[in-house]
């Protein structure tokens, strides 16, 4: 039976229809009233409108979308694309559909609607549809779709069935002879373990399969497809299906192009896996469990120019693996390898084998600062975009990018770099865009870049960096305020441009510093010297009046000096802080240099110690191995924030072994170990084991033991030191 709302659809239409008849009986008798008839013509045409309370029609995209019906309305003549969702169309019939087979609809939507049977021959009137999705019904069989399009033509090119929990595809599903047109299908969503190609074969014109996120364990090609594309992201694939006929060197796919196979479960990859594929362009391995890359792996493919293998668990990778004389862009990023241990790759012949590479993006890998990472990038001349986001750069020495001649795009952002050496960029002439953002840059000047490279720059980003407003980056804060407003466009500017240092200027934006040549002009040298020389004379003459009456008091004092000297050499017990410059000197690594920036000292130094970093305190144009002896023997006890990465670095082990001698000479207490994150066994280094059984030790808490992991800190660096054996 046809529902109320259908009957008054058709109710309207046959009053418009009757309408009409009425009108060109007239027009046969009067000619007089021909403008009428045409008005009332309009007007009759316009009885069809969108059904307003349960669709919605957008006359620009020619779309109707449509909820809460149990019926399928009437709509304008101009509607090509009709998307049904959350109806309750419990069987889909030839009847059912008649309303929308009279228009010229291209694309039909039916995404959750209850749908539980299709009957044959259902989509048969709809002799304009290239377009076809029905997804997320739960309780539809998937074999309905066999007859479902018997005896309609050939119009029909894309099929969407996706998330509608289907565990088995027949083969005999896709048989039909009114899919013969099909280019696209989509299957995604589903929940198919085992899924193999035999079923599509029959579809000559089938060009993309999308599988993803179906739970596909298995997938076998048993004889030759025509796929262009296809899609298996996001299953739980272990192991590839042979791509070749029968062992031999002919293929299965001879025109696949595009084959995605990211987040997956693969685990071992060989020279013999991608073999027989021809024609394949674009391979996508992100996401999965590859630890080590064997030689020409990918290698068979003739045509690859797309390969990204982003995310996996590369222990190792040898010196031919990427060697393709027709790879274009490679994605190795997110993968954590570390290119600064010379073990795990070959520095000369990683990249020596892609001739043709243009792109290469090696985001969040481990680089190494040596003057031998030059060595990675010689061979890539033809590179325009390298990608260096996040991989633990703290400076690069200037024949990096020697022979990178046709770069034209530089990612930078994410490292430690604060300065470079002013030949880093002389070569590269063609450099276009370059992003320094995020790193701990302080000082740009013009020797900061080769001469006229900021005219020929389209984009520069510098934004979130430390930068130090003192008179010293006057050059750039004028070459701001001056430049072309065209060129070089300043990425981020100004919002993300702030001032660090000094402290009164912390979060002042760039370009509210205003420095002027009057405040930043150098002091007379010669002012200098006339007062040096009139000081050492009024000094000398000082010095020798007091030797001459004070010559008692002078030989106490000394006396007094050298006891002094004595007692911060350890000979003599000190048990006050105020012998000291600082409370404590703080050992800690870069990869926890937030924590201790914006917690630790903050919490400290409100509680009014005064703590010793490198970072901030350390003398400017002095070696760190200086430095760290000078202000040890300035700071009272030694803080230790220990973490893996604090154990895994070189350079922490050093300072460590370094302040040893301190906690012999001064006893346990002269030490404070802070434990912020728990060390693993496999980096448990014997320093650190010794002085954790010997010296006790606080580890860091949040929430409820927070206060007082912060008082047992407070007391410890509080805590007198003990009481070795000395002598005067």
């Amino acid at each position: 039976m046809r529902s109320a709302g259908v009957d008054s659809e058709f109710s309207k239409q046959y009053t418009c229809k009757k309408q009409l008849l009425i009108l060109s009986n007239a027009m046969m008798g009067s000619s007089k009233i021909s403008v009428l008839v045409i008005i009332m013509c309009i007007e009759c045409l316009m009885c069809k409108k969108c059904p307003n309370q349960v669709c919605t029609c957008y006359n620009s995209s020619k779309l109707a979308k449509c909820s809460r019906l149990t019926y399928i309305p009437t709509f304008p003549d101009y509607i090509k694309s009709i998307h049904f969702q959350n109806n309750k169309f419990h069987t889909l019939t030839r009847r059912f559909l008649s309303n929308i087979t009279r228009y010229y609809i291209q694309s039909l939507s039916l995404v959750s609607n209850s749908v539980r049977h299709i009957n044959d021959d259902a989509f048969v009137d709809l002799k304009f549809l290239h377009s076809l999705e029905i997804s997320k019904e739960k309780r539809l069989n998937i074999t309905y779709f066999k007859n479902a399009f018997s005896g309609r033509g050939t119009t029909l090119e894309k099929i969407r069935l996706e998330d509608n929990g289907w565990t088995v595809i027949p083969d005999y599903v896709f048989t039909s002879s009114a899919l013969t047109n099909i280019t696209e299908i989509h299957l995604g969503r589903n929940s198919f373990s085992n899924f193999s190609l035999k079923g599509i074969t029959s579809l000559k014109n089938l060009k993309t399969l999308d599988m993803s996120e179906d739970k596909i364990i298995i997938f076998i090609i048993p004889t030759i497809v025509n796929l262009r594309k296809l899609n298996m992201n996001n299953n739980d694939i272990v192991r590839l299906p042979s791509f070749c006929v029968n062992n031999s060197d002919a293929s299965n796919v001879p025109r696949l192009r595009s084959l995605l196979l990211s987040e997956n479960a693969l685990s071992n990859i060989d020279p013999n896996t991608f073999r027989c594929l021809p024609s394949l362009e674009t391979l996508q391995l992100n996401g999965n469990r590859l630890k080590v890359l064997l030689s020409s792996t990918f290698d068979a493919m003739h045509q690859l120019k797309k390969l990204s293998i982003e995310k996996n668990r590369f222990t190792k990778i040898y010196g031919k693996a990427f060697q393709s004389l027709s790879l274009h862009r490679l994605n190795i990023g997110f993968n954590n390898f570390h290119f600064d241990h010379l073990t795990g790759f070959d520095l000369d012949n990683i990249f020596r084998h892609t001739p043709k590479l243009e792109y290469l993006d090696l985001t969040n890998n481990f680089l190494t600062s040596s003057k031998k990472l030059h060595r990675m990038f010689n061979p890539l001349e033809n590179l325009t975009d390298l990608n260096l986001h996040s991989t633990r750069l703290t400076w690069i020495p200037h024949k990096v990018f020697q022979s990178l001649r046709s770069l034209k795009r530089l990612t930078l952002q994410g490292n430690s770099l604060s300065s470079w050496n002013d030949r880093l960029f002389e070569t590269m002439k063609n450099l276009k865009h370059l992003n320094l953002q995020g790193n701990y840059i302080n000082l740009i000047n013009e020797s900061s870049f080769p001469d006229g490279m900021l005219n020929r720059l389209e984009t520069l980003d510098l934004s979130n960096n430390h930068f130090a407003c003192t008179c010293h980056l006057m050059w750039f804060r004028n070459w701001l305020r001056y430049k072309n407003h065209s060129l070089p466009k300043l990425i981020n500017f100004p919002d993300k441009y702030k001032c660090i240092y000094p402290e009164k200027m912390h979060g002042i934006l760039l370009k509210d510093y205003n420095p002027t040549k009057e405040s930043c002009t150098p002091w007379n040298p010669l002012f200098t010297i006339a007062i040096t020389l009139a000081s050492f004379a009024v000094l000398c003459l000082a010095l020798l009046l007091t030797a001459y009456k004070c010559h008692s008091n002078i030989r106490n004092y000394c006396y007094l000096f050298r006891l002094h000297t004595l007692k911060r050499k350890g000979y003599i017990q000190l048990n006050s802080s105020e012998d000291y410059e600082y409370h404590a000197f703080v050992v800690y690594c870069d990869e926890d240099r937030e924590w201790v920036h914006n917690i630790f000292l903050p919490k400290l130094e409100d509680e009014g110690f005064k703590l010793c970093i490198h970072f901030r305190d350390f003398d400017v144009g002095v070696s760190k191995t200086e430095n760290v002896d000078t202000y040890l023997k300035k700071c009272w006890k030694i803080v230790v924030i220990m973490s893996n990465e604090f154990a895994k670095s070189e350079w922490c082990q050093w300072e460590l072994e370094f302040s040893q001698d301190r906690r012999r000479r001064q006893g346990r207490n002269a030490f404070l170990p802070i434990m912020l994150k728990t060390i693993n066994s496999n980096h448990m280094i014997c320093p650190i084991r010794t002085l954790l059984k010997t010296t006790p030790y606080v580890t860091y808490q949040t929430g409820v033991g927070e206060d007082l992991f912060w008082k047992a800190v407070i007391e410890g660096i509080h805590k007198p030191l003990g009481h070795p054996l000395v002598a005067i």
